[in-house]
């Protein structure tokens, strides 16, 4: 049964339920917030559901990078620190590392850049540049505020570390993943970096770290980290890349696979929601849907989505979903529900959207956001691709059709017969929403302006050849996908209802791609394609 507001707090890798409620910075330090990508900020205080309906664009700064077309993400998501003690004095810094590998620290009051550090790659990548394997940097770096320290990957896949206040060496320099690897953003825990990479896109296959993998870089002692990893399958196929990266739970981390066999017993997971070991020595349990192969078969894998852990009534849960559009609720501890085959969720959403069932544009690409309202009720934020499914879950509150994406609420429940998800609201129409931050009972969603499709010559066939016809080149292809369809646009939406507190409408003339809003500071900060760090905070007049 739903009980009274539980008061929860991390404690290294576990969960310590019906303690104190610990004090939150409002420092965004990590993609999500957390390191279970909760998207949360409990130490915001200043933007809030009366006050966001006055924020303003404050400040843009242009970053010297040159967006290419076949990198549809030309920045990784910001990271917002208070208080560096640098050269100019005390300075709240923004951080946000360029497919240039360049890593730029920005004034996060003014936007005026206080140090960069560049790390050319000398490498040749075995593969031509292109938007599945763009052979750029992506990962969101993460800070430890505590030591001062921020840790980064560039596409040579070494892993750095850098004073956050000079942009001097922290850290040995060590090979963390392939060169030109698809790797996803950084967790710290425990003195432990982790990263995951799928899509084999690295250039290493004498090491085989071109394969999917979980990496982890013991840095308890800067002069020598040490590498750990576990493979997710052999080859290609079966690779993690969901964008929150690795995410912690109770007993280790959780990442999820992309398309490909599963064979538990050849270390084969393909389709699967993982719980790796501390530091990445193996695999403790794994969720795999039912349908796994016909989410194989027609390229729903759940490598789009990434796990958000929550708790719940002294549990600890995960939530997490893919292009199929269903939303599968898992025991942090259980993943697989005891079934023989582990493929029973706690709870399990029927279909959200894609009824098409579409490998492109639909279903859910990128991660739950989640909070807690001050009574003690979790809700769980859905970013969905596409109009919802016909057969879908009456919403009690809606804003109109929403044939492009909209985000779904949900408040989760268990009135005695078990975990479920109740439907809250769905948003207005977006082209297309990506993961979400909350703040103060305020969701923060961005509309991407993003092209979704992937393959106009033929958007069944993925890029085949049809009536005769040549598939487009690579380069026709980055171009087609790297031309936006709207313009990205910044939304504050009451959490409870879903109403619109806030829209920056066309004061964001370029678009993005796989990104989060970052709400901390009294300020959210965004990034674009075409190498712009924007800031809106509230009016100072």
């Amino acid at each position: 049964m739903v009980a009274a507001a539980i008061a929860v707090i991390w404690t290294g890798s576990c969960w310590a339920a019906d303690a104190p409620s610990a004090v939150s910075s409002d420092d965004w330090l990590t993609y999500g917030y957390d390191q279970q990508r909760s998207g949360w900020n409990q130490g915001e205080k200043t933007l809030t559901k009366q006050s966001v309906g006055r924020l303003k664009l404050l400040w843009t700064t242009q970053l010297e990078v040159q967006p290419l077309d076949a990198a549809l993400s030309t920045l990784t998501s910001p990271l917002a620190v208070s208080g560096v003690n640098t050269a100019q004095g005390s300075k709240n810094l923004l951080f946000t590392v360029g497919i240039n590998d360049t890593l730029y620290a920005i004034d996060a009051e003014g936007g005026k850049v206080i140090w960069q550090r560049a790390y050319p790659n000398p490498g040749k990548p075995l593969r031509t540049a292109n938007t599945n394997c763009s052979n750029t940097e992506q990962a969101t770096p993460v800070i430890d505020k505590d030591k001062g320290v921020i840790y980064f990957t560039m596409s040579d896949g070494k892993l750095r570390g850098l004073d956050i206040a000079t942009g001097e060496e922290r850290l040995t320099a060590s090979q963390f993943v392939a060169p030109f690897s698809r790797n996803w953003s950084l967790n710290l825990i425990d003195d432990v970096v982790y990263t995951a990479a799928g899509r084999g896109c690295g250039g290493d296959p004498q090491q085989k770290i071109e394969s999917g993998a979980v990496s982890a870089m013991d840095i308890s002692d800067p002069s020598h980290p040490v590498l750990s990893r576990t493979f997710t399958g052999h080859g290609r196929p079966a690779g993690p890349w969901g964008r929150g990266g690795p995410v912690s739970g109770p007993r280790g981390i959780f990442v999820q696979t992309a398309d490909g066999n599963r064979d538990p017993a050849s270390g084969v997971f393909g389709n699967s929601v993982l719980e790796i070991t501390p530091k990445a020595y193996g695999v403790i349990d794994s969720f795999t849907p039912a349908n796994w192969k016909n989410l194989n078969a027609k390229d729903l894998d759940l490598g789009s989505g990434s796990p958000v852990v929550f708790p719940f009534q002294g549990h600890s849960l995960v939530a997490t979903s893919s292009k199929e559009g269903v939303v599968y609720v898992l025991d942090a501890n259980n993943l697989g529900g005891g079934a023989p085959d582990h493929s029973k969720p706690l709870y399990q959403t029927p279909r959200l959207g894609n009824d098409e069932e579409r490998y492109y544009g639909r279903g859910v690409w990128g991660g739950i956001s989640t909070y807690a309202d001050s009574d003690g009720v979790r809700h769980l934020y859905v970013p969905m691709w596409g109009p919802p499914a016909s057969a879908g879950p009456q919403f009690p509150i809606t804003y109109g059709p929403a044939p492009d994406g909209s985000v779904m609420a949900f408040r989760v429940s268990d009135s005695g017969q078990g975990v479920t998800l109740v439907p809250e609201w769905a948003s207005k129409n977006m082209l297309v929403p990506d993961n979400i931050a909350v703040a103060n009972d305020v969701v923060f969603a961005i509309q991407t302006g993003e092209q979704t499709i992937q393959h106009p010559d033929n958007p069944e066939g993925h890029g085949r050849a049809t009536n005769g016809q040549a598939a487009l080149t690579v380069d026709q292809l980055s171009k087609f996908r790297s031309t936006a369809v709207t313009n990205m646009v910044l939304y504050a939406l009451d959490a409870h209802t879903g109403k619109q507190l806030y829209s920056s409408e066309k004061l964001l003339p370029n678009w993005v791609h796989f990104n989060q809003p970052t709400v901390a500071l009294g300020h959210v900060f965004l990034v674009s394609h075409d190498a712009h760090v924007y800031a809106f905070g509230l009016s100072r007049r």
